[in-house]
């Protein structure tokens, strides 16, 4: 089965060889990781370090529900922060000599993916979910959103297209691999609701075009998910961020935990180590409850 990646870099002929032939030698010398790969180690950082830290505790205070319902969506957040990363496995970019899969604006289409499933969740038990959706949808796609570049939101509007893949036999690989993706990684939401969720991945079809012998999202396409991400949820998260204190302090706490969680998913991309994740490593000792009861 083909992979999904969430990071990919390396010397321009090797990035090349490998995602064009698959090329076993050339894999050797880049630098990768899959997305699944990136959730799985996102949600140890979060199981194993972040809910024992303070920041933890007092998010889960600020909700109004218990601890499990904040696990619960806060390992959603995880696993959909990257996603949109799954319409980009061919947009590959050059730096020198250097080339990588640029995810520029991918935080754009995961958060309009976590919103079409929370549409499809509530859908299913509007009832009984109703009061549960309200309280955790702006704090999730508030953090997804701003989990990266939280400054250049219009700039990050103005792309092109994003190449996806090669053909529809590719992309009906990548669906596949997502779905698996989510079903590990989110067992606690039920199957039909997943399964309805895959079919609007599907539904997100790219198109060929004649400027590349690929699929891509057309600018067109880029549009309506900019405006309704941009119109539709930013004005919202915004009036609600500037209104409302409550909110204000669980979208900064939930968006810090995210970040904490994606860097600590991320460390065996690099063998250097930046002085980010050394500044995470001492934020994460500061307010680890285990060692300050030692």
């Amino acid at each position: 089965m083909i992979e999904v990646y969430a990071y990919l870099r390396g010397e321009k002929k090797d990035v090349d060889n490998f995602l064009k032939y698959g090329d076993k030698e050339s894999e050797r010398r880049i630098k990768k990781q899959s997305l699944g790969k990136h959730i799985e180690d996102s949600i140890k950082a979060l199981e194993n370090e972040i809910k024992n830290t303070k920041i933890w505790k007092y998010y889960v205070t600020l909700n109004n529900y218990g601890e499990e319902h904040v696990k619960k969506w806060t390992k959603f957040i995880i696993v959909f922060h990257d996603l949109g990363k799954i319409f980009y496995q061919r947009n590959v970019k050059l730096y020198i000599n250097k080339e990588y899969l640029n995810f520029a604006g991918h935080e754009f289409i995961s958060t309009f993916l976590a919103d079409k499933f929370l549409e499809l969740w509530l859908k299913n038990n509007i009832e009984d979910r109703f009061s549960e959706y309200t309280d955790f949808r702006w704090v999730i796609i508030g953090s997804i959103l701003y989990h990266h570049h939280a400054l250049g939101l219009k700039k990050r509007e103005r792309l092109n297209e994003i190449k996806v893949c090669m053909n529809h036999e590719e992309f009906k690989k990548i669906i596949e691999k997502s779905n698996e993706t989510i079903k590990n990684s989110l067992k606690v939401f039920e199957e039909e609701v997943i399964s309805q969720f895959v079919s609007e991945l599907e539904a997100i079809e790219p198109e060929r075009t004649n400027a590349h012998n690929m699929l891509v999202l057309s600018k067109d396409r880029l549009s309506d998910i900019y405006r309704y991400v941009s119109e539709g949820l930013n004005e919202k998260i915004w009036e609600k961020f500037i209104g409302d204190e409550n909110f204000r302090k669980r979208m900064i706490l939930s968006t810090n935990m995210l970040i904490m969680a994606d860097y600590r998913g991320s460390e065996t991309r690099e063998s250097r180590r930046t002085e980010f994740w050394k500044v995470l490593d001492e934020t994460i000792k500061l307010y680890n409850i285990v060692s300050t009861m030692l």
